[in-house]
């Protein structure tokens, strides 16, 4: 790799293409490669301090600084930021300052120093608005979220990062957009909009900047598997959580291993497999102590603590208890001397008040038309995932998720409830004898023709091939029998003969009343029983589920 690396070093004597030339290079390996960012970003400090180039001396600094804050080696990271700041203040450049006061917050927020985090991120901010810097608005806006996010304080994460979402899609940068959305999908997660969450990942997924964005991709499927954990999903949490991994081991990524790993062992932990879970967490427990983040390491104290309760092995169990105790003290100790202060809090506000000033200069059309199209752009997505392709209707994917949700509400107003199975007869002779696309054509103007009879609370979903479902909340027994004869009546007496000469059309249907005692499960059966009955009896008919068979 080294090899491969001298090509770009600056020769000596050198000019400043040269320099230029190796900076591009390191900033190109940045995401990908930190280390080898950091070898040809000093190799360029030295070159550029030979030439008494500054401005080239202080992008050299500001590189290897993100590199170091990448790898989390921090307190290097700090110093290289300050030799940078102090360049950058003697040839006046405020955008560089602004970008030395962003690092450092990095830095002072990855120790958890709040109070020195905030002041980095307030004076970031204070100098991009002198020369009008959106960009840089946007990073301060998600550092100061992330903050809140840190201590728990997620509604004023939610409202900042919401902010910087906003100004990536007026400042219309793609790349930003997809790091604002990763950030408002964490709090998502952490105040349990798991729906809103995993939407907002897989869209960011379909415009993230690939092979650069190796690392989002990992925290994307990271967060992707903390969902499916929450929902107790545990093979695709499984598979969300080893592709993150993966995917930290390779762009080096040490910050993003140890939050694999910490998940790998809670997912064990959950499915009771504790040995394994174990063995996650100390693997988590290493690579933690290598970055010296305690709010990590106590944590993963507390997981492996009960772990090895579970495994019956107390002496060690105790011993991580401990361990857990003194940074829970260590942390405590800090977050109380390390409050947000009266003064920081009154120039978060000025920088504000500047801010929404600077936005209202800015063309709201603009913004109008991207906030139109993000909000196409969800509802195509909800469309997508909710329902079906050919008809229109909702998919199995809505009814498994509405269904519960419904039947739960009907149980609190202790209220009635009728589903109904109903199948389109002898299908596949009109595949066979019509077309394949004939039958699509039956189930798009039939699903219609069901559907104008539903009311905005009843659900009709498409359940598979040519069966679908209609949940008729608050009816009972002898409507919901009236609204399926009428719809096998307006079924039968559709002119079919105008999608394909001699084409007949009929129905049955199979109603069942859901009971107190009754699961979903159950429900489903006996709406198929009766649907079941009726097929036997004929077709082209309604039945109901008078009970099971004494």
């Amino acid at each position: 790799m080294l090899n491969d690396l001298e090509d770009f070093f600056p020769p000596e004597p050198c000019g400043r293409e040269h320099i230029i030339r190796c900076l591009q290079e390191a900033r190109r390996l940045f995401v990908v490669h930190c280390e080898s960012s950091i070898v040809l970003a000093q190799s360029a400090l030295q070159a550029a301090d030979t030439l008494k180039a500054t401005d080239l001396e202080i992008e050299a600094l500001l590189l290897i600084g993100q590199s170091q804050q990448i790898i989390q080696h921090t307190d290097t990271a700090v110093h290289s930021f300050t030799l940078a700041l102090e360049k950058s203040k003697l040839v006046h450049d405020t955008r560089q300052q602004s970008q030395c006061h962003e690092g450092l917050a990095l830095c002072y927020q990855s120790q958890r120093q709040t109070q020195k985090a905030l002041h980095s991120w307030l004076n970031s901010l204070e100098l991009a608005t002198q020369e009008n810097q959106i960009e840089r608005y946007i990073h301060c806006y998600l550092g100061i979220g992330d903050l809140y996010f840190q201590r728990d304080h997620f509604e004023q994460a939610f409202y900042f990062q919401s902010q910087a979402v906003e100004w990536a899609q007026l400042h219309q940068d793609i790349d930003l957009q997809s790091r604002t959305q990763l950030h408002l999908a964490a709090t998502l997660i952490r105040i349990q909009d798991y729906a809103l969450a995993e939407r907002l990942l897989l869209k960011t997924e379909d415009t993230l900047i690939l092979p650069i964005r190796l690392s989002w991709l990992a925290e994307i499927n990271h967060y992707l598997g903390q969902i499916s954990l929450a929902k107790h999903d545990w093979i695709r949490a499984q598979a969300y959580f080893q592709a993150a991994y993966d995917l930290n081991l390779n762009t080096s990524s040490r910050w993003g291993q140890t939050q694999c790993l910490i998940s790998l062992g809670q997912l064990a932990c959950q499915q009771a497999e504790h040995e394994k879970a174990i063995v996650h967490l100390q693997q988590a427990l290493e690579l933690a102590e290598a970055l010296e983040n305690e709010h990590l390491q106590q944590q993963i104290h507390r997981a492996l603590s009960s772990n090895y309760e579970a495994c019956g092995d107390f002496i060690r169990a105790t011993m991580h208890h401990i361990g857990f105790h003194n940074y829970y003290l260590q942390l405590q100790k800090q977050n109380t001397r390390d409050q947000l202060d009266a003064i920081s809090t009154r120039r978060l506000n000025q920088a504000e008040i500047k801010l929404q000033l600077l936005r209202s200069e800015l063309e709201v059309k603009q913004l109008m038309q991207q906030r139109s199209l993000e909000h196409e752009r969800m509802q195509q997505l909800e469309n997508a995932a909710y329902h079906d392709a050919l008809t229109g209707v909702l998919n199995r994917h809505a009814l498994d998720e509405q269904l519960p949700l419904l039947l739960q509400q009907i149980r609190q107003e202790k209220n009635k409830l009728c589903l109904i199975m109903i199948d389109f007869d002898h299908f596949k002779q009109v595949n066979d004898l019509h077309s394949h696309q004939i039958g699509d054509e039956v189930l798009k103007q039939g699903s219609k023709i069901l559907l104008q009879l539903t009311r905005e609370t009843d659900l009709l979903a498409r359940f598979g091939g040519e069966e679908f479902v209609l949940v008729l909340p608050r009816n009972d027994a002898s409507i919901a029998l009236r609204i399926a004869e009428r719809m096998r009546q307006e079924i039968a007496r559709h002119d079919w003969d105008k999608v394909s000469t001699g084409l007949q059309v009929t129905i049955s249907l199979g109603c069942a009343q859901w009971q107190p005692a009754m699961s979903i499960d159950e429900l489903m059966a006996a709406a198929d029983q009766a649907l079941y009955q009726a097929k036997h009896q004929g077709r082209n008919q309604v039945c109901l589920y008078q009970g099971p068979e004494q």
